[in-house]
């Protein structure tokens, strides 16, 4: 694929660290290709999960907070996923290099405060939000 948009390259980024710290408690974890609604099909405790990520290279201009669009990329027409398309958020912060897991949510955006995304245990959020679904 041609890697010439740099969000291109802040989403790879943030797929390749997403797909990190999935490998660390669940069986298979694979990155799938366009034009593929979902980013990353996962397994744990044998059932398979759809994780779309969704990953910033700088924080909102007020330095107070992230902002994700929940939403598929510009480019589509229809920007709201499939009911059946997503299962769990990945919201990666490039500079920080972590992520923060949700469930599915019906909004199209979500607002985190930086102290969140900076200081949060992966690992262990992933886990919630697993064994809560």
């Amino acid at each position: 694929t041609n890697m010439s948009r740099p969000t291109d390259k802040v989403g790879k980024a943030g797929e390749y660290l997403t797909a990190s710290i999935l490998s660390m408690v669940c069986e298979d974890v694979v990155l799938t290709t366009p034009p593929s609604t979902t980013d990353i099909i996962f397994q744990y405790q044998d059932r398979l999960y759809k994780c779309q990520v969704k990953a910033k290279s700088k924080i909102e201009p007020t330095k107070a907070n992230w902002r994700f669009d929940l939403r598929r990329s510009g480019n589509t027409k229809k920007r709201q996923y499939e009911d059946n398309a997503v299962d769990v958020f990945a919201l990666v912060s490039l500079p920080y290099r972590n992520v923060v897991f949700i469930p599915k949510l019906p909004q199209n955006q979500i607002t985190l405060v930086d102290e969140h995304i900076k200081n949060n245990d992966a690992v262990k959020n992933l886990l919630d939000v697993l064994n809560n679904l």
